[in-house]
């Protein structure tokens, strides 16, 4: 049985959570216009509703401006979660390649290397789990504990997971829908 049908029948989700369980295969299958509705959609869900739109539609210099503001905060956001996060001291050096990755993931996604860019913020998101939670980010129950923590957390580790999945895909989706599902996720990152 997979999470989404274990979190569904012990009623770990709310309907919300459930939603966002189907709108992301739809944004998956989606292109153009209709895919920007179901990411804002997703958006509405995981972050501020309303807020992620702004991001997909209007004047592309506009649209370009808010981009730019918002991996801004995305960035500021990260290195200061990871400056807060207190670690071992064998754990150091994992904390400094997650910043060193947090450039790498806004340069990729500036110059326009988006596969790069998805790569490297699902890698980012999974380092992050490891440093907040250590050993239990790589335990079979992780998403469950998250959902328990926070539902807005939860459904974000659940869409690294599903991103996850595709980058493990032996072909990945096309630049508009990774750029997208990044985009997305740097969102909702930004949003914590």
């Amino acid at each position: 049985m997979s999470f989404v049908e274990t979190a569904i029948d012990d009623r770990l989700v709310t309907e919300a959570e459930k939603a966002a369980f189907a709108v992301l295969p739809l944004l998956v299958g989606a292109a153009g216009e209709k895919r920007n509705r179901y990411a804002a959609q997703l958006a509405d869900l995981m972050g501020d509703p309303g807020e992620f739109q702004h991001y997909l539609v209007g004047p592309p210099a506009d649209r370009l401006a808010r981009i730019d503001r918002l991996l801004h905060i995305f960035h500021e956001n990260v290195e200061l979660l990871v400056h807060k996060t207190w670690v071992e001291k064998t754990d150091e050096k994992p904390k400094e390649r997650l910043l060193d990755d947090l450039f790498a993931v806004e340069r990729d996604f500036r110059d326009g290397s988006i596969a790069s860019a998805f790569k490297r913020f699902v890698a980012l998101a999974h380092a992050l789990a490891h440093l907040l939670f250590g050993a239990q980010s790589r335990a079979s129950d992780f998403l469950v504990y998250c959902f328990r923590i926070d539902p807005k957390f939860g459904l974000f580790f659940w869409y690294i997971d599903q991103l996850e999945a595709q980058a493990r895909a032996s072909c990945l989706p096309s630049e508009d829908l990774l750029t997208v599902e990044t985009l997305l996720g740097i969102y909702v990152l930004s949003s914590f």
